[in-house]
């Protein structure tokens, strides 16, 4: 399988890079790396599920030329999806165009991000990376990674609190998709999180587990908000339909772990970070709590993944490196029990029973077999699938 020698590949300049810290050859290793997951995913014949939503529609998106002519009021997207897609269009109309080019803001941004943000170490986090989130980012969420994506562009100016700039940009992501509202509160985390503190961690968990058991968010979004009696009932079967039971809920807290453990272990050790994503990642926790009630809200945990992954990479090798021996023992336990609940995670994730989606369904479906423009083949079963998902995607 092609995921399987992809891995393998990647894999290899963690061992002789980050592992046994060999010289030579980074740079080939970086951008062969880049060219061949540009390939994968640009070259994809019919392979997850929003691309196949979006192959069905390309057809109708604009060409540069016909922008001025389209009716952005009442077209389904955000303005900037289509401006992207309309520069792919230009170019050929095939819709592998467009994944090429999609392909290639994805995994540059992500690439450059994990080099500039994690130097020691940027192999290790691109292994993570695309053992855990590359395949749904590439070809599942493809308008909100693109937000992502310019989000880690522009990170530096909320790091040098340059925040006008940072703002612009935030708007500039609300022009693709509207879970990009989460970027806004990114500059206000620093007050809430000033610093590694686990318990404080668990008491928001709690307290936002509480809040989602003890009131009615539908009836609340709804009082709020003057929405029309369409729209009401909308809503109110979205929740029914993605609530979570008791078990649903368990599984979230504890796929929360990972990075719980991160925080502890550098609270513990009193590690240092050359770049503070502790507030980012500490947002986390708000999410895993609202996810625990509806699963929608587990995308925008999406948007702190990256980070994530560059603590969680940095945190694990720290360990490894820094840690006094005789202090290692329990530090090497929570540093095994965040590794193996993280693996379990992903592994959750793909093999996910969907059988209320389709018959005899696991997620990985909308992956699994991968076909390439070179050998072309549909899937019926993720095409039924997906064709039954549509039914589910009322919000996103």
């Amino acid at each position: 399988m092609i995921y399987i020698l992809l891995f393998l590949f990647l894999l290899i300049p963690v061992i002789r890079y980050d592992l046994f810290a060999k010289k030579g050859g980074e740079e080939l290793w970086y951008w062969t790396s880049v060219i061949l997951l540009v390939l994968v995913a640009g070259l994809r014949y019919r392979v997850g599920g929003d691309t196949l939503v979006y192959m069905a529609e390309y057809s109708m998106y604009p060409k540069l030329d016909e922008l001025a002519f389209f009716d952005f009021e009442t077209a389904r997207y955000n303005p900037l999806w289509y401006i992207i897609a309309s520069v792919a269009r230009s170019i050929d109309d095939n819709f592998i165009c467009f994944q090429i080019l999609h392909a290639l803001i994805v995994n540059i941004s992500f690439f450059h991000f994990f080099r500039k943000y994690c130097p020691r170490y940027y192999f290790s986090a691109i292994l993570v990376w695309f053992v855990g989130y590359w395949c749904y980012f590439s070809f599942e969420v493809l308008r909100e990674v693109l937000c992502i994506s310019l989000l880690l562009w522009c990170i530096d100016f909320l790091l040098e609190k340059k925040y006008l700039r940072y703002y612009i940009m935030c708007i500039v992501a609300l022009f693709i998709h509207y879970s990009a509202a989460v970027m806004l509160f990114f500059p206000l985390l620093p007050l809430v999180f000033k610093r590694p503190n686990w318990k404080f961690q668990v008491l928001i968990l709690g307290a936002v587990v509480l809040f989602t058991t003890v009131v009615n968010i539908p009836s609340l979004i709804v009082g709020m908000f003057s929405l029309d009696e369409q729209l009401e009932i909308v809503i109110e079967n979205y929740f029914e339909n993605d609530m979570k039971n008791i078990v649903g809920k368990l599984f979230e807290i504890f796929s929360y772990l990972p990075v719980l453990g991160v925080v502890w272990l550098r609270e513990r050790n009193q590690l240092e970070d050359e770049y503070d994503f502790m507030p980012i990642v500490s947002l986390m926790v708000v999410f895993y709590g609202f996810s625990s009630y509806l699963g929608v809200a587990g995308r925008f945990l999406n948007y702190m993944a990256p980070f994530f992954v560059v603590m969680f990479v940095n945190t694990v090798y720290d360990i490894l490196s820094e840690v006094n021996w005789r202090e290692r023992h329990v530090t090497s336990i929570i540093t095994l029990c965040a590794v193996t609940v993280l693996s379990f995670n992903y592994l959750r994730y793909y093999f996910k029973d969907t059988s209320d989606v389709y018959p005899g369904t696991h997620a990985y479906c909308i992956f699994v077999p991968y076909h390439s423009v070179f050998n072309p083949q549909v899937d019926n079963t993720r095409e039924s699938y997906v064709e039954n998902l549509r039914d589910f995607a009322i919000i996103f």
